[in-house]
């Protein structure tokens, strides 16, 4: 399957009419609006000169680039639009549905601080197949840097329809919030956070671009020059926030899981979304069940509410915003958000129970959508049970569980796809099928080196390095000596900012006096094996993924047998009428199997030294 990437071929056309001067637009502006309804204005404003009006700020210093002074001139590359055609539209459209479509079993969830690009590229390493979403990306801050570019000048009061592609620039800026390191992830979703039709549009339309960008990069063979980072921004799909509780963003930021109780406006939003990528990536929603909207939340009172009232909410607010056929994807949470509380993102993901049969529910009555299940599922265990129950959900979406144990899932693509390896034109692109997957964690490594030195050349080692070393440091959870491991990552991420003290750099240092310091070290990627071979087994670091996965299998068949006996030895003794003797079986096999569990550590701790020392 060739690459959902537009192509020299399928590139799209951009405005050919010739911007008019500044005054004419303030004039035209001021002449319509003055005559125009506000809901007319929003509609002008938005549509017919596709600009986002912002305040006037200083641009930020940006310290932690190194390659400062850089532009991206492509004026002297040929980028013709005259063969574009809605066939063409439709078929690259068509093309990243079907990505979206056949890797979307398990997803891995979207999570501030935690999915950035570098945890990313970890779990793509592990597995060919699993979806991947970024961090959510909040719409005003793109379209803020992208005016910034566009504008070149410190003023506010210039309205901008110019395009990205034909503008000299510095990619690197908004490549903070878009990029994709230094290849393309395969099946990968950019989540955007907002509630303004303009912003998401300009988010929209500025990610489009940077394909583009991409293109025209690579036939000027521009990537060869090591001045600034290599353009990647080749997300599979779009998706819309609609379910974080985050009082920063659900409150004073009135979006993500707020959004729920105004489906028109969602709407609205994936429609602004759509067109800002000219129809080329699919728009996806992620929400809850609801919200505690018209009451205030207690655990005893939201029991005794009507769930046929809450389903209906729900399957309101999906009907809506896929009614023009714009949105057929949804990933629900399937428990409501507590807004009228200082309920903690923490809170949300605990205090309100799970109803997964509301959305098992929509994925029946909905067959023509796509429905993924989130919440409360940690493992793949879990993930293939869920999708058992409910032959009906197209998927499952993973959070904390991933951050927690990413190699529990080294099996995903041979558990949950009947073939494994993948099938994706994305994935290909990312020369990482199933023939040459990592086998076992000292390869994951290994490969994980490679982009944790481009990372570090490219960047500011004092602030990316811990970002870099964070992403790989559960990737030995629940081995022996992982702790060990653990905080030798904490003490190399901390190195560079060291050698700098020690170096009596100052605070604004430059990155070069830096680099020619660390050139006398050993690279980030010699570093990491080099720690997971101090203080890790042989045993440890090439075991299989799929000996992990019997080995889980294993661990839980024995966790149920203890459940099933200490229930069972309970029940007898709660069932003869002697409570007190029902508490004492219980305590005496919770006191026999920790003292099991000790006795286990103690062992493995002692082989794992023997081995290692």
């Amino acid at each position: 399957t060739p690459s959902p990437r537009c192509t020299m071929t399928d590139s799209l056309p951009l405005p050919t009419a010739t911007p008019p001067s500044t005054s004419l637009r303030r004039l035209l502006v001021i002449c319509t609006m003055t005559m125009a309804s506000s809901a007319t204005r929003r509609q002008i404003f938005s549509s017919a000169f596709m600009t986002h009006h912002v305040r006037s700020r200083r641009r930020r210093p940006h310290a932690d680039i190194i390659r400062r002074g850089t532009s991206l001139s492509l004026s002297s590359t040929s980028y013709t639009n005259e063969n574009n055609s809605g066939a063409s539209i439709r078929q690259i459209k068509q093309q990243r549905v079907e990505t979206l479509r056949s890797n979307s079993k398990l997803s891995l969830a979207p999570m501030m601080e935690y999915t950035d690009r570098h945890f990313r590229h970890l779990v793509r390493l592990i597995s060919d197949r699993t979806l991947l979403y970024t961090e959510m990306v909040a719409a005003n801050a793109i379209a803020h840097e992208r005016n910034d570019v566009l504008l070149g000048i410190e003023s506010s009061d210039t309205l901008n329809i110019h395009s990205l592609v034909e503008k000299e620039f510095d990619p690197t800026y908004l490549l903070r919030f878009l990029g994709q390191g230094y290849n393309s992830e395969g099946a990968s979703v950019l989540q955007l956070g907002g509630s303004d039709p303009e912003q998401l549009f300009l988010a929209a339309k500025t990610v489009y671009e940077f394909n583009q960008l991409h293109e025209k990069q690579q036939l000027s063979q521009l990537m060869q020059q090591s001045n600034y980072p290599a353009i990647y921004c080749d997300y599979t799909a779009l998706n819309l926030n609609c379910g974080c509780p985050s009082p920063k963003v659900a409150g004073k930021g009135c979006f993500g899981a707020a959004l729920m109780s105004e489906p028109d406006l969602v709407r609205q939003l994936t429609t602004s979304m759509h067109k800002g990528s000219e129809g080329t990536i699919p728009i996806t929603v992620k929400c809850r069940i609801g919200t505690d909207e018209g009451y205030t939340f207690t655990h005893k009172d939201y029991l005794s509410r009507s769930q046929e009232e809450e389903y209906s909410s729900l399957k309101n607010f999906i009907e809506t915003v896929a009614s023009d056929g714009i949105v057929t994807d949804f990933q629900i949470h399937a428990r409501i958000a507590v807004l009228g509380k200082s309920y903690s993102p923490a809170d949300n993901r605990k205090v309100p129970p799970l109803r997964y049969h509301h959305v098992q529910r929509l994925a029946q009555e909905f067959p023509e959508l796509n429905i993924s299940l989130n919440g409360g599922v940690e493992s793949l265990i879990g993930v293939k049970k869920e999708l058992e129950e409910c032959s009906e959900l197209d998927g499952v979406m993973v959070g904390r569980g991933f951050v927690a144990q990413p190699w529990a899932f080294g099996m995903a693509d041979e558990v949950l796809y009947s073939h494994g390896g993948s099938t994706s034109s994305s994935s290909s692109s990312n020369n990482n099928n199933n023939n040459n997957r990592p086998t076992n964690r000292m390869e994951v490594l290994q490969a994980y080196g490679k982009h944790a030195d481009y990372e570090e050349e490219t960047w500011n080692p004092v602030k990316i390095r811990r970002f870099i070393t964070k992403a790989v440091s559960h990737l030995f959870a629940g081995e022996p000596n992982a702790k060990r491991y653990r905080i030798a990552l904490d003490n190399i991420a901390g190195l560079p900012k060291k050698l700098a003290k020690e170096h009596n750099l100052g605070m604004d240092f430059d990155v070069n006096e830096l680099r020619e310091i660390l050139n006398g070290q050993p690279s980030l990627s010699e570093l990491i094996m080099e720690t997971a071979t101090t203080h890790l087994s042989e045993e440890v670091l090439y075991r299989s993924p799929k000996e992990s996965y019997e080995k889980l299998l294993w661990d839980e068949e024995q966790a149920e047998r203890r459940r099933n006996v200490v229930g069972t030895v309970v029940f007898s003794a709660y069932n003869d009428g002697d409570n007190k003797n029902g508490e004492s079986a219980k305590q005496s096999l919770i006191q026999d199997w920790q003292q099991s569990r000790r006795e286990d550590e103690r062992k493995e701790r002692e082989e794992d030294s023997a081995s290692v020392w």
